[in-house]
């Protein structure tokens, strides 16, 4: 518990040596939780990152603990945008098509973008704009919160309602996204 305080106090090389005693559980700990070793250790340092700007939340118990969810939370993150990327990606929305798609699938490609412009569309511009910002621009909650002027509580509830409406707007039109997972 030293060594936290002596974060606290932003002492120099207190960061550095918290890190390099902790990294390795940290990434261990997203490989187990399913992710590639290059997303293991972008989820390690993103993990580090919120550790860093929340230390002052933890009080008491085991750091290993409370590092530990900050990892899941990041590492479930992680896995959900994943698959709301590649849902996009498999209508061709975002992502670019197949090098060279054939005609039939082309048009099936344009048919479904413009469906999912359509659902975009329809949906409330706040809500939109924090589906948009966070699943595409891949965005944080703290910084969609720090460009929209909302506080981050506001982010995630819209963000969670942005999520059930584009998934009912979709399934109004006939789309099948399945960007609905669970936390």
């Amino acid at each position: 518990m030293a060594l936290l305080a002596h974060c606290r106090r932003q002492e120099p090389g207190a960061w550095r040596e918290l890190y390099q005693r902790h990294f390795n559980f940290v990434f261990a700990s997203a490989r187990r939780l399913g992710l590639e070793p290059a997303d293991a250790e972008e989820v390690a340092h993103d993990a580090f990152l919120v550790a860093f700007r929340k230390l002052d939340q933890f009080k008491e118990g085991k750091l290993t603990t409370w590092l530990y969810r900050i990892v899941a939370n990041i590492a479930s993150d992680w896995h959900r945008r994943r698959r709301v990327r590649e849902a996009f990606a498999r209508l061709g929305v975002w992502v670019g098509a197949q090098p060279s798609p054939s005609p039939e699938r082309m048009a099936a490609t344009h048919s479904e973008k413009r469906a999912v412009e359509r659902v975009l569309a329809r949906m409330k511009p706040k809500k939109r704009e924090v589906l948009a910002l966070f699943e595409l621009e891949g965005l944080s909650g703290p910084e969609i919160a720090e460009r929209l002027g909302c506080s981050e509580d506001t982010i995630w509830t819209r963000l969670h309602y942005a999520r059930q409406e584009f998934a009912e707007l979709a399934r109004a039109q006939g789309l099948h996204l399945n960007l609905e997972v669970e936390p």
